[in-house]
C-alpha cells in the first residue's frame, strides 16, 4: 500500500513540477523586454514545449494508474482464491463433523 502512495505522489509531483514550469516560463516570456511579434512567437514556442511536457506527464500518470489497477486485480484474485479455499475447508470440516 505504501508503494501505491509513492507512485501516486510521484505522479502528482511530476504534474505540479510541469505546471510550475509552465507558469514560470510564461511569466518570464511576458515580462522580458522584446517586441510584440517576438514575444508572441516565444509564447507559441513555450506553449508547444509545455504541451509536450504535459503529454509526457499525463502518459506517466496513465501508466502508473494502469499498473496500480493491474496490481489491484492480481491482489483481488489472490485474496478471493484464499477466501474461497478457506470457505471450502470450513464446509468440509462442518460436513465431516455431522
Amino acid at each position: 500500500m505504501n508503494s501505491d502512495r509513492t507512485e501516486y505522489g510521484f505522479a502528482a509531483l511530476t504534474l505540479a513540477f510541469v505546471a510550475g514550469g509552465l507558469i514560470g516560463a510564461t511569466l518570464g516570456v511576458l515580462f522580458a523586454p522584446r517586441p510584440g511579434v517576438e514575444t508572441r512567437e516565444k509564447i507559441k514556442e513555450r506553449a508547444e514545449e509545455a504541451r509536450e511536457k504535459l503529454r509526457g506527464a499525463v502518459e506517466t500518470i496513465r501508466d502508473k494508474a494502469e499498473g496500480l489497477a493491474e496490481t489491484g486485480k492480481e491482489k483481488y484474485a489472490e485474496i478471493s482464491g484464499k477466501v474461497r479455499d478457506s470457505v471450502d475447508k470450513i464446509k468440509e470440516k462442518v460436513h465431516h463433523s455431522e
